[in-house]
């Protein structure tokens, strides 16, 4: 099969894939170009690009993969009229949310550290500053409960916090327990206890711009944003105008409203610790996605359906 990611520069990432597909050509297009690749591809790996309808006209796809969770720059309507599989990879069982657990607790101790001021302090050589906060005491926030949101609350459990979580339904059997887990009404009085909201949940329709003005008017003025879900979970231009009246503290990014992100844009002015999208960029992240990905467009080949189908409809009508 011809595997093809629609982003180019991820080599590594490739070589991770090719070696679990030693028989298949695993390559990369630019995200322009992915509609042209679709007519020749017969496997298109999103990453962050967007698939549009005109993608799935005349195509050879047979499966529009994930490497990954996020599924939202995939026209997967468009995928299913043209029997197209649309499938992901759940982050909790890779080695993803624990990555992005852990990458989580980063920013919330390089924010409350003061770890940009810390580099400042070593410039002009200056001993003891400046003065953080600790982690153990304060309370966070997770928003969204599924697999990052889990594997988070685990490890911040050892630094003597107080969590609370929000999912859309609120607790299910086998959860993972925590001070406090409500259904999406008691988003603002969460809000409202937080020193850490730590955004984690999928980007759809729901939770799009599901912290807004309203959101950060609920939150403490010495309160942390963490966004490692997807930029559009976030208002923007809520977020910056919540940092630059200070009715927030600062925030931490791994995920943008468009990627790559503008590295001059104004929200940076701020106090603002940010990386690019690196959250599940580890090796065991990567490799426990490869093995998924791997295992479903084998599935595909056999002509069986790819686990975590997002258009299950397409096997009663799929192409040969």
């Amino acid at each position: 099969m011809r595997i093809y990611f629609c982003r180019e520069g991820l080599t590594s990432i490739m070589n991770i894939l090719q070696r679990e597909l030693p028989d298949d050509e695993v390559l990369a297009c630019a995200p322009h170009h992915v509609v042209e690749t679709a007519r020749y591809a017969d496997v298109l790996i999103p990453t962050v690009s967007p698939i549009p309808a005109a993608a799935f006209d005349s195509t050879r796809v047979r499966l529009v993969q994930q490497y990954g969770a996020g599924l939202d720059t995939v026209d997967i309507p468009a995928a299913t009229r043209a029997s197209v599989y649309v499938a992901n990879v759940p982050s909790a069982g890779t080695g993803n949310a624990e990555s992005v657990a852990e990458l989580s607790i980063l920013f919330m101790l390089a924010l409350s550290r003061k770890y940009p001021q810390t580099q400042e302090s070593l410039r002009q050589r200056k001993l003891g500053a400046p003065m953080g906060q600790t982690l153990k005491g304060r309370t966070a926030a997770i928003i969204g409960f599924g697999g990052i949101g889990q594997e988070l609350a685990k490890r911040l459990a050892g630094f003597e916090l107080k969590v609370l979580a929000v999912s859309r339904r609120g607790p299910k059997t086998g959860d993972v327990p925590v001070d406090f887990h409500g259904a999406a009404e008691t988003l603002h009085d969460v809000l409202r206890q937080a020193d850490f909201v730590i955004v984690a949940p999928p980007l759809n329709d729901d939770t799009r711009s599901l912290i807004g003005q309203t959101e950060f008017a609920s939150m403490k003025p010495n309160a942390f944003l963490i966004n490692v879900a997807r930029g559009p979970v976030v208002d923007y231009d809520a977020l910056l105008a919540a940092l630059k009246e200070g009715r927030i503290a600062g925030a931490g990014l791994d995920v943008f409203w468009q990627e790559p992100f503008d590295p001059t844009d104004p929200i940076f002015s701020y106090n603002v610790i940010a990386t690019p999208h690196v959250g599940g960029a580890t090796d065991l992240s990567l490799q426990g996605i490869a093995k998924k990905v791997a295992e479903n467009i084998n599935r595909v080949r056999r002509g069986e359906m790819p686990l975590n189908c997002a258009n299950a409809s397409v096997q009663t009508g799929k192409r040969g």
